[in-house]
């Protein structure tokens, strides 16, 4: 996982729409879609709440 995909994630567990976290990472939406499906395939998910879910397990953003 690199940095970038890690802030993707710590962006997409919360309330923005991939939209909003394209304009907060300064990105194309289709470069949101691009980390989108390199993260759900390597965190072996099938949606956003998975993401947060392992992202959760893993340290990536802590409650």
């Amino acid at each position: 996982m690199n940095e970038r995909e890690k802030e993707f994630i710590r962006w997409a567990c919360t309330d923005l729409t991939y939209a909003e976290i394209a304009e907060k990472m300064c990105v194309s939406p289709r470069t949101i879609d691009g980390y989108r499906e390199q993260v759900f395939q390597k965190l072996n998910v099938k949606s956003r709440v998975g993401v947060a879910i392992e992202a959760i397990k893993l340290g990536i953003v802590v409650l």
